[in-house]
């Protein structure tokens, strides 16, 4: 079956005769797992997306009734493509022809003949006209479009870098033409065609290529080419810069693209070998599998390998490698019917050792929640034994030094955040596409919003330059959640609510598993005012640890604060960590709003006694236009903004002496 997603959405069969779609959501579905990591998603998480506005119970519904419309095109074209179960829904790209995926292919040839080709299946934006179907899916829509475009346009420009005029005549301007197809406004690649030109002497195609691009960006942009555009004519009197009719030149367009990655991330590596699970084993012990690999892929961390599929150099992957500081290692699950058990091996492939072992009871996964938690379990102590071992000193790989990073973006120190700023912008040096480096600055930069406003004021440092950084990393991985989760505390403090929601929504659909970015999300969501959304997710972190970290109860008295529960969030920040001057205002703020003012000033009083001495009194002034209280208070509701800022008063009144 033929897909086309650029321009108006279509699908055809192998004769080309069209094949129908009784609605556009159904289409958008097959399109959207398509780009998915893994072409597999929660059902829950797919209804969400795109019946945002209804009911949970509708949403599934209709969800339901879309994926039916999938299988009666499955009937038509003779091809199964759709994989449904309780819990997920996935595809199976292998009998679709994607046109988003054949000019990828075109692209990374490179030819003249490619080129051209590339240009007839380039008929518009991706998923034209699907815009009004849902805000969620129109959030993702948005971002989507613009990583496709920035990545077809920088393979393109990689493509025509190191070009040489003389022997790439027809490869060059073919590229050039074809990036003006995308973009008449793009003035690089105008650039690319004049110099060209000028390079073979062509001094009149030269000009009308200049006139071509004066015209474009005067009805596209309303604006006239850069001056550079101009000079090229000048430098053309200089034949070693730019050649001439008989002298071949080299096309570096290195200043035109910017600063290029020295290479791609690599990630530490898992091969999975299921034994006696797929010919004839049990259903839930199929289930347990799919669901460890599902949460191993949402972190994004790994490198998934289905060991059964492929072959290695001196035997079967299964054998040991050397894979350098990364780790590559082996996750085997074996199904005993006759004990009613699933047994779980992980194991370093480079050492042969075993690392853990688990065995699951089929009663255990009877109950579908409780099989969730023990995919949880596994998938943690995976995540912590190969993450943990690459924080530790001594690593140089991109993501060993990213995870460093973030360990130390975890302490809450000073001293801490200055190390992993420098780690920080060592990677976005030499990886300038790797997202999370932006997650992390922004992060980083926001909690100093917050902790070192004084140190912030002096540098400079705006939440709009920051929201711009969390913003970067969005566009180059919108499917990374720490990505989506930072953006969403950016658009927090910047007053955005409705964007904010729909990212801490789109980082909750990503990873389901980390009980980390459930809680930061459910915060999130509780500030903007989606607080019995808060509440579920908050519930699903709490469930997934059997001993649940004390900051998590800072999380929780937010969010009931945002439901106006103060008495709730009174003893929820009882059992959170007693040092922070931000869960103590909480505390405060809960316990006025229940009445109870002689009760908060008996809190402030001990809190004073124990940690006075380390309160940064400077902390509580104003720094850049902001109070304290402003700073602060993310809840986005003005009364619930006004009930967190009696106690932010009252705090800030006891320890600057008016008390």
């Amino acid at each position: 079956m033929k897909i086309q997603s650029l321009g108006v959405p279509a699908l055809a069969d192998d004769t080309l005769a069209p094949v129908a779609v009784k609605t556009r959501k159904a289409l958008a579905i097959l399109v959207f797992l398509l780009r998915t990591p893994g072409n597999t998603i929660p059902r829950e998480a797919l209804a969400d997306f795109f019946w945002s506005n209804t009911s949970r119970e509708k949403a599934t519904q209709s969800l339901r009734q879309a994926l039916r419309q999938l299988r009666s095109i499955e009937e038509t074209v003779g091809i199964g493509f759709l994989k449904t179960g309780n819990m997920h829904v996935s595809l199976d790209p292998g009998g679709l022809d994607w046109d988003l995926v054949r000019l990828e292919t075109l692209i990374g040839r490179g030819r003249a003949e490619d080129f051209k080709e590339a240009a007839t299946l380039w008929r518009g934006e991706f998923l034209n006209g699907y815009e009004a179907l849902d805000p969620e899916f129109n959030s993702w829509l948005l971002i989507e479009r613009e990583r496709i475009r920035t990545d077809l346009l920088a393979d393109c420009f990689k493509k025509i870098d190191g070009m040489t005029t003389g022997d790439d005549n027809d490869d060059i301007e073919a590229a050039a033409k074809f990036l003006l197809h995308v973009d008449g406004t793009l003035e690089h690649a105008h650039q690319t065609l004049i110099r060209h030109y000028l390079t073979l002497g062509h001094t009149e195609r030269a000009r009308q290529q200049l006139k071509t691009c004066e015209r474009e960006l005067a009805i596209g942009l309303d604006a006239k080419p850069d001056p550079t555009t101009y000079r090229l004519f000048e430098e053309n009197a200089d034949p070693v810069q730019m050649g001439s009719g008989t002298k071949r030149g080299v096309f570096n367009l290195t200043g035109m693209l910017g600063p290029t990655d020295n290479g791609e991330i690599r990630l530490p590596e898992i091969s999975i070998l299921s034994l006696s699970l797929d010919s004839g084993g049990h259903m839930n012990a199929r289930m347990l599998r799919d669901e460890i690999v599902a949460g191993l892929s949402s972190y994004r961390s790994f490198e998934l390998v289905q060991a059964e599929y492929r072959e290695e150099e001196g035997g079967a992957s299964v054998t040991r490698v050397e894979s350098g500081e990364l780790g590559s290692y082996l996750l085997r699950f074996r199904h005993d019917p006759a004990a009613s058990r699933v047994y779980i091996q992980f194991e370093s492939r480079d050492t042969g050792r075993i690392l853990f072992n688990e065995i699951i009871d089929f009663e255990v996964l009877g109950d579908r929640s409780s099989a969730h938690v023990a995919a949880f379990h596994t998938v943690n102590r995976i995540h912590a034994y190969v993450v943990g071992r690459l924080r530790k000193g001594g690593m140089s790989m991109p993501f060993a030094r990213w995870c460093q990073a973030e360990s130390l973006i975890w302490e809450f120190t000073p001293t801490a955040d200055e190390k992993a700023l420098l780690i920080l912008d060592e990677l976005e040096r030499s990886h300038t596409t790797f997202s999370m480096t932006y997650a992390g600055k922004a992060s980083i930069n926001m909690k100093r919003l917050l902790y070192y406003p004084k140190e912030m004021a002096d540098s400079n440092q705006r939440i709009e330059d920051i929201l711009s950084v969390a913003e970067r990393g969005v566009l180059l991985d919108p499917w990374q959640s720490v990505n989506q989760r930072v953006y969403g505390w950016a658009l927090v403090q910047s007053g955005l609510a409705e964007d904010a929601r729909r990212a801490f929504r789109h980082a909750e659909q990503l990873n389901l598993v980390d009980p980390n970015n459930l809680m930061s999300v459910a915060e999130g969501l509780a500030f903007v005012g989606d607080v019995e959304k808060a509440r579920k997710i908050a519930e699903r972190a709490f469930g997934l640890f059997p001993a649940v970290p004390r900051i998590f109860f800072e999380y929780l008295a937010n969010i009931h604060f945002a439901a106006e529960d103060y008495s709730s969030a009174a003893e929820a920040i009882e059992r959170a960590p007693t040092g922070s001057i931000f869960g103590l205002t909480t505390r405060i703020a809960a316990l006025v709003c229940t009445g109870r003012e002689n009760d908060a000033l008996n809190v402030l009083e001990t809190f004073s006694s124990r940690f006075g001495n380390s309160i940064d009194r400077d902390l509580l002034g104003p720094h850049d236009r902001f109070p304290w209280h402003q700073r602060i208070n993310f809840f986005q509701d003005p009364s619930t903004r006004a009930n967190y800022r009696r106690g932010a008063d009252l705090v800030q009144r006891f320890f600057f002496g008016g008390i």
